[in-house]
């Protein structure tokens, strides 16, 4: 082997070194800036959910709805529903999470112009939420809900006012990156008893319902940790 090609092993021979202990190193880095946001993440949640802390919160969800029979106003078994609705919440003990809520929405065939047989709903109601580890829970809740159902007929408005009550339970996860605030998805079913009333008619029905609900809530509150 030549001189030149010594020198020129040697170096690849560095070059290659150098780049090792560089891709090391930021491994290392990136191994430790992943270590130190879980930690973080798993002290916001034992944080945000610890006994005599409360939290408000919002969302919205979207899900499908099927009846017990086809009705005249629907010509349908399946609706779509669309909701929101706030809450406050209040940490009776370490994980365990107790809600007030009100939430609000629509249940219809489709969301074109053209239809307009449609259901609104307004009520609220208490709602009970369990945290397990690396932030998922369950939850039951029950609503009390006013409802206005519209259909067309011959050209003509009809309309029902009626009520309902609306057992519902849960399964989310929560995303405690930040300190004080944490983000939720959860799928839900509720199962309906609706009544509706006129001059006409009285009429109930049943449904279930399948849906997700995405929220974010705020903590606040302070703890020893503080």
């Amino acid at each position: 082997m030549s001189f030149k090609q010594k020198i020129a092993l040697f170096f690849f021979i560095i070059s290659l070194y150098s780049g090792i202990v560089h891709f090391s190193y930021a491994q290392e880095t990136e191994d430790k800036e992943n270590a130190e946001m879980h930690t973080d993440e798993k002290e916001h949640f034992l944080f945000q959910t610890s006994k005599g802390q409360w939290n408000i919160g919002f969302g919205y969800g979207l899900g499908i709805a099927y009846q017990n029979q086809t009705l005249n106003f629907t010509n349908s078994e399946v609706l779509i529903d669309a909701f929101g609705g706030i809450n406050a919440g209040y940490f009776i003990f370490d994980k365990l999470l107790l809600i007030g809520f009100l939430h609000g929405g629509i249940r219809t065939v489709s969301f074109s112009y053209s239809n307009k047989n449609s259901e609104y709903f307004l009520g609220g109601g208490p709602k009970i939420r369990k945290y397990l580890k690396n932030g998922i829970f369950g939850e039951a809740s029950y609503t009390r809900s006013k409802t206005e159902l519209s259909y067309v007929v011959n050209e003509s408005v009809s309309k029902f006012d009626g009520f309902a009550n609306v057992y519902g339970v849960g399964l989310g996860f929560g995303n405690f990156w930040m300190k004080r605030i944490s983000l939720e998805v959860i799928l839900n079913y509720y199962y309906l008893e609706s009544n509706y009333q006129n001059s006409l008619i009285d009429l109930t029905k049943t449904s279930s319902n399948f849906s997700i609900t995405a929220s974010i809530s705020f903590t606040g509150g302070k703890t020893k940790t503080e």
